[in-house]
This record gives structure tokens, sequence and C-alpha cells, in this order.
């Protein structure tokens, strides 16, 4: 398979996450969530536009190749919040899929940040012998 096919492939499932999370950021900015009833009586209504900003930033960072793993990292403290804050009323289900999709998502665009390669791990094992 070509090279840039391959890699086009492999960063779909990370955009296609991003445009789901930047839909949302989107209609909290707007007022028109579905969930909005939810966001009120949790209390962060006030909050809508910057939670729906800080989102459409770490998507921006997390697309961005340069940028991903910065992204990856706001991204993911902000979904363990939302999860810490969904915990009182027993609804962590869908952020949490959604860091787990996050995740996966990183793991097929990039396998090489999450498993070292075994040049790599030879060249150190060789280097620690007396």
């Amino acid at each position: 398979m070509c090279k840039d096919k391959k890699s086009k492939l492999s960063a779909t499932p990370a955009v296609i996450l991003s445009a789901m999370i930047t839909i949302g950021a989107v209609l909290k900015m707007a007022g028109i969530h579905p969930m909005q009833s939810h966001l009120v009586e949790m209390g962060l209504t006030p909050y809508l536009v910057y939670l729906g900003i800080i989102e459409i930033i770490g998507v921006s960072l997390f697309l961005l190749p340069r940028t991903e793993k910065i992204g990856l990292l706001l991204l993911t403290g902000y979904l363990g919040g939302a999860m810490a804050a969904e915990m009182p009323l027993h609804m962590i289900g869908a952020p949490a899929m959604l860091l787990a999709l996050l995740w996966i998502a990183a793991f097929i665009r990039r396998p090489s940040q999450f498993i070292e390669s075994s040049n790599k791990v030879l060249s150190l094992s060789k280097n620690n012998h007396l």
C-alpha cells in the first residue's frame, strides 16, 4: 500500500472523532446541546462557552502532527474532568467512551508513540552490559 494512502487511512479515526468532539463543542457554545438540561442540572451553564473553546483548542492541537501529544494530553484531562463531574449523576459512559476512542485513534495514527521499536531496545540492552 502506498505510504501516503496508509497515512491518510491511519488518520481517519482521529479526524472522525475530532469532528464529533468539535460538533459537541459548537453545540455547547450555541446553547443548543442535546444534553442542555443535563448540563443545567450540573450547574455548568455559565461555563459552556469556555468548555466549548477548550474542546476546540484540544481538538485543534490533537489534529496537528507537531502538537498531537499536547492535544491528546489536554483532551484526556478535559474528558477525565467530565467523567469526574458526571460521577455523582452516574453518567460517565459518554466521556469514558470518547476517552477510550481518543486513545485508540491516537494509537492507530502513530503506533510508534506507544510502542518502542526493537532496534531501540536492542541498542539499549547492548549498551547496558559491562
